[in-house]
């Protein structure tokens, strides 16, 4: 009698953890669908939402100055680094950096490659114009950028600068 006691005791906790473990289960696959369907339904509204955007943005860029859309970063063409004196009255500060080029299409990067000394050129001049305080302040850098996208496709043909990336830069 008393082995039947511990059987059936034995027995309860048996299906006492079932129950529980069946339960877990059930909360986790609730949790598990509820989190994956919220997501599949925020990632649809955000690719329609960047689709709708890039549309936009492709139709409003595509001849602007230094845009922002680093959704779709196009093809770069990286440039060596400038070290350059930067204008001021003791002539002791100095600018270095180094920068890419996003290009319009990939075949552009043959014409930069061919004019590489004269966009040096160009950007040699734009950045040495500069004083302190024209490359200090991220207003500042933006305009650098723009001056050097706006200057540099008056002399392109097989397509265009998008943006400048400054991949390092140091003021001394």
């Amino acid at each position: 009698m008393a082995e039947e006691q511990a059987s059936k005791g034995k027995s309860k906790i048996v299906i006492i953890i079932a129950v529980i473990l069946i339960i877990v289960a059930l909360l986790l696959g609730a949790v598990f669908y509820f989190m994956t369907k919220g997501s599949t339904q925020e990632d649809n509204s955000q690719m329609q939402s960047v689709s709708q955007n890039n549309s936009t943005t492709d139709a409003q860029t595509s001849g602007s100055i230094g845009s922002k859309n680093y959704i779709r970063v196009g093809p770069t063409y990286q440039l060596d680094q400038f070290i350059v004196n930067l204008l001021t009255q003791s002539g002791r500060r100095y600018l270095k950096v180094t920068m890419s080029l996003e290009m319009t299409t990939p075949s552009l990067q043959n014409e930069l490659s061919a004019k590489l000394p004269a966009i040096r050129d160009t950007i040699i001049d734009i950045l040495s114009s500069k004083s302190l305080e024209d490359v200090s302040t991220t207003r500042g850098k933006e305009k650098i950028k723009e001056e050097i996208v706006q200057r540099l496709n008056e002399f392109l043909v097989d397509g265009k600068i998008r943006n400048v990336f400054f991949i390092d830069s140091a003021i001394q």
